[in-house]
């Protein structure tokens, strides 16, 4: 399992025993815990990028998560403003945990029409719009952060 994966697993089960009390913030925080805590090898696996066939350049990719109660339009709330500034998406998961709702979208931004501080910015505002949690960064910081 790679780290991305666990990430997915962990983040599934977490808001499998939480239930409705899950908050975005708590279970972004757990999962950083216990990926930082739990080791899984000794080097950070890079996260696969997948669907365009080669890897953006570095800096050029960016990780986005959502979290929240589960309901029609989330991904359509996030994916339509990923087109409208011309973000290409290379992958995306995401799962339904009882009522709760997970994403994970890897992007390129090599095309965007805008930058990334205002793309991170519209994201967290339809996330407020959507009653979710909306989390931006790039790639190298998302790695960063969860090296062992």
């Amino acid at each position: 399992m790679d780290r991305r994966d666990a990430v997915y697993k962990i983040t599934e089960i977490i808001f499998k025993h939480l239930g409705d009390s899950a908050n975005p913030e708590l279970v972004k925080q757990m999962v950083r815990e216990l990926i930082n805590t739990v080791p899984l090898g000794t080097e950070a696996a890079p996260i696969p990028v997948s669907g365009t066939g080669t890897a953006p350049a570095s800096g050029q990719t960016a990780i986005i998560t959502a979290f929240g109660k589960s309901h029609p339009g989330i991904v359509a709330g996030i994916t339509g403003i990923l087109a409208e500034k011309n973000v290409d998406i290379t992958d995306i998961t995401q799962t339904l945990l009882g009522e709760n709702f997970a994403m994970i979208v890897i992007v390129n931004l090599a095309e965007a029409n805008c930058s990334f501080s205002e793309l991170k910015e519209t994201l967290a505002k339809k996330g407020d719009e959507l009653g979710v949690g909306i989390f931006s960064q790039h790639e190298e910081l998302f790695q960063f952060m969860h090296k062992v």
